[in-house]
């Protein structure tokens, strides 16, 4: 289970992130993003691009200055034992509320779209045991089975979109500005929630093979944006921006518009596997992350820390919260939270840097021990 101090690869890295922010920015951004600025949606992503890039900077500069060392070795070297469990706490918060809020979410779309006579109960307790054993497998393994995955994700994203293509208007894009600047500044706040994600790179950057480059996260930085534009801009072109805004799941029901011919219909089961991809990958990475980030001593301790994250998550998946109530979180709490928190940590650690003015390490390894 304990892998996370070996090399990974930068495309499995990637791979994992993508499937893991892709799935927040893919289906949990979009519909508060839609209900606040409706047929502006597409134009709030376009314009949260530059900034998402500058922060993008601010994420490399960390990483370079550290030389990719373990991130809470660095601070308790340089700052003592306190700073580098603050960071160490927040981490372990944000990683659980990204599991919860992903395992919560899936289970409801399950449930609603084609295991409607399933308890929620056997629904999240299914989906947790597949997340604790890739868990248990370390997190190179998980992203080494990301980049198996992501591909035929891509393809089968690319497949719905030209599918679809005969049925998109894209007029309906236009006119911009209807309400204004203002639902864009709101609509911004759940975008940079969702794209705030990455920074969980910093918490495993000593586990990267290579040193990363800047353009590098560029990519990575503009594919995750693509990943909310494609989806808004379909479902406003396909259902129009009012219509758009009533639906719970805009991205999954392009799927049930999907025909080929006369006789090839209902093919949105295809998405189960894209969904369930992101899904898995989103909480087996975040699980690991938590139990590597916790003080452990032993093989069987972190076994028991595995096992007892997964309970508490569990619990919150059966919890009786409605539907509007968990939308109401993400939108007040988690958006906002996730954005200034992750924009504070990484000016302060980037301050912190500079103080310091270590130069570049050559290499890097070791734990968050």
């Amino acid at each position: 289970m304990n892998q996370s101090s070996a090399t990974i690869g930068t495309f499995s890295a990637f791979s994992a992130i993508i499937l893991a922010v892709g799935l927040m920015n893919h289906v949990l951004v979009i519909p508060p993003l839609l209900e606040v600025t409706q047929r502006d949606a597409w134009l709030t992503t376009v314009l949260a691009v530059l900034p998402f890039l500058l922060w993008t900077c601010l994420i490399y500069y960390i990483m370079n200055r550290t030389g990719q060392q373990p991130l809470l070795v660095w601070l308790r070297r340089h700052y003592g034992a306190a700073a580098a469990w603050i960071v160490r706490i927040y981490y372990i918060v944000y990683l659980f509320m990204i599991a919860a809020i992903t395992l919560k979410d899936t289970t409801t779309w399950t449930k609603v779209s084609y295991l409607s006579r399933t308890p929620i109960f056997v629904l999240a307790l299914s989906l947790l045991i597949v997340c604790c054993f890739s868990a248990r497998w370390g997190l190179k393994t998980i992203m080494i089975a990301s980049g198996i995955l992501l591909p035929f994700v891509i393809v089968l994203g690319d497949f719905v979109m030209s599918v679809n293509l005969p049925k998109k208007n894209y007029s309906l894009l236009l006119p911009i500005l209807e309400n204004g600047w203002e639902p864009i500044g709101k609509g911004g706040i759940y975008i940079g929630g969702g794209l705030a994600e990455l920074s969980i790179l910093l918490i495993f950057q000593h586990s990267l093979k290579s040193r990363l480059k800047l353009w590098w996260l560029w990519v990575l930085a503009l594919f995750l944006i693509i990943l909310i534009w494609g989806p808004i801009t379909g479902a406003i072109a396909e259902f129009g921006p009012f219509e758009a805004m009533d639906l719970r799941y805009p991205a999954y029901e392009e799927w049930r518009l999907v025909s080929i011919g006369k006789y090839i219909q209902h093919v949105d089961f295809l998405s189960i596997y894209q969904w369930l991809s992101g899904a898995v990958i989103r909480i087996a990475v975040a699980i690991c992350l938590i139990v590597d980030l916790l003080p452990q001593k032993s093989q069987r301790i972190r076994a028991r820390q595995l096992h007892l994250i997964c309970a508490l998550l569990l619990l919150t998946a059966i919890l009786p919260i409605s539907d509007m109530m968990y939308l109401d979180f993400m939108k007040r709490i988690y958006f906002p939270l996730s954005l200034f928190s992750a924009l504070a940590l990484t000016l302060i650690l980037a301050v912190l840097i500079r103080l310091k003015k270590d130069q570049p390490s050559t290499a890097h390894g070791g734990g968050n021990s």
